[in-house]
């Protein structure tokens, strides 16, 4: 796939998903952003005013996954960023690119955090890496 028709695509994305009151900002990551890819993954970020269980986030990211397939005619992975793990978060900001953001304020405040929290934990993992694999990190 040429460099057009991946901006021709995350253009398509980017435009459904502004549409979408209640998610604040989105990234693409993963391996549409190299070169061979069998999906496009997408992270989005939902307003903290509405209320989210687990089931209320699946069902969520499988209706995206749905209406984003149908619209660009390939397999698209979607994930709330909310409450994702920390390394999966601290990885979709490093490497993912930005599609939209409705508010700059709440996604710097989310990145910032996420960075923060990242390198705090950094420690334990190390420690733990050692102590429980015997490996040097």
């Amino acid at each position: 796939m040429n460099s057009m028709e991946k901006v021709r695509i995350k253009s398509e994305i980017k435009k459904i998903l502004k549409t979408m009151p209640n998610i604040l900002f989105a990234y693409i990551h993963g391996s549409f952003l190299k070169e061979k890819f069998r999906d496009i993954d997408v992270a989005i970020y939902l307003d903290k005013e509405y209320k989210y269980d687990k089931k209320t986030i699946l069902k969520k990211e499988l209706e995206l996954e749905e209406i984003l397939g149908r619209k660009i005619k390939y397999p698209v992975d979607v994930r709330v960023l909310n409450n994702s793990p920390l390394s999966f978060r601290f990885n979709v900001i490093r490497y993912g690119e930005i599609l939209f953001s409705k508010n700059e304020d709440v996604r710097s405040d989310f990145e910032a955090l996420t960075i923060s929290e990242y390198h705090d934990f950094a420690y334990f993992r190390r420690v733990y890496m050692k102590e429980a694999l015997n490996l040097e990190v």
